[in-house]
């Protein structure tokens, strides 16, 4: 796989962490222009080992905690912030303890039929004043960013199923195609609001090198089709 040219489509560590730093610096951005004055708690709800905990935490003065399916039993991230297995639509915490939840490129991986039970248990641990900050990529970009293989995401689900064994992707085929569409029906359905939905486009730093020439063209395109959308919602 190390000579596949799909490689090319992969960023590289440095590429990695300049998406990271990106993604984390913007969404922490719309925490500090929209959460209360008074905010104290946060929950990022797809921890992953915790890194990107640790990130948010780092740019921001809130006392973090993260969930994440993957976990198999309670552990703390490498800066030592709380992390815990759970799901969005079984969170175990206590009503109104969160002012601040992080939905980072996690609403795209919730089973349909879940996704509504998600934003109910989201807005129960919200305090009233509280928001929910989030990313969702466009699963109609040229090339799709969880298979980096073009045009997957314009694919009915068995024909993506066939089409990633072409993926360099190192990870399994587990993202459905969502929108600002249906982010903002579900939302609604779950008792919330949509507050604000832009549309965000990473620098140039975070393509891969073997492909950076290419996305100069893509630019005037990506005003209108970008790479991913950010969101803040609130309570009804």
């Amino acid at each position: 796989m190390g000579s596949s040219p799909g490689n090319a489509l992969l960023q590289s560590e440095q590429e990695w962490e300049v998406r990271n730093r990106v993604l984390s610096e913007t969404l922490t951005e719309l925490i500090h222009a929209n959460a209360p004055n008074d905010a104290r708690r946060a929950l990022d709800v797809g921890c992953q080992q915790g890194l990107p905990t640790d990130r948010y935490a780092q740019l921001t003065d809130l006392d973090w905690v993260g969930i994440d399916p993957a976990l198999k039993e309670p552990r703390q991230s490498p800066d030592g912030h709380s992390l815990k297995p759970g799901t969005a639509d079984e969170l175990d915490f206590p009503d109104d303890v969160f002012d601040v939840v992080m939905l980072a490129n996690v609403y795209e991986h919730i089973f349909p039929e879940r996704r509504v039970a998600s934003f109910e248990e989201i807005r129960r641990v919200l305090t009233p004043n509280g928001i929910v900050v989030g990313q969702i990529p466009n699963p109609y970009f040229p090339i799709e960013s969880h298979s980096r293989l073009p045009f997957m995401g314009w694919l009915p689900v068995r024909a993506q199923l066939v089409y990633w064994k072409l993926s360099p992707a190192p990870w399994e085929h587990d993202f459905f195609v969502v929108t600002p569409k249906h982010l903002k029906r579900d939302v609604s359905a779950g008792g919330m609001r949509t507050e604000l939905v832009r549309k965000f486009n990473y620098p140039p730093e975070v393509i891969p090198k073997a492909v950076r020439g290419i996305s100069r063209t893509l630019e005037r395109p990506m005003r209108v089709m970008p790479w991913a959308w950010q969101f803040v919602l609130r309570p009804a």
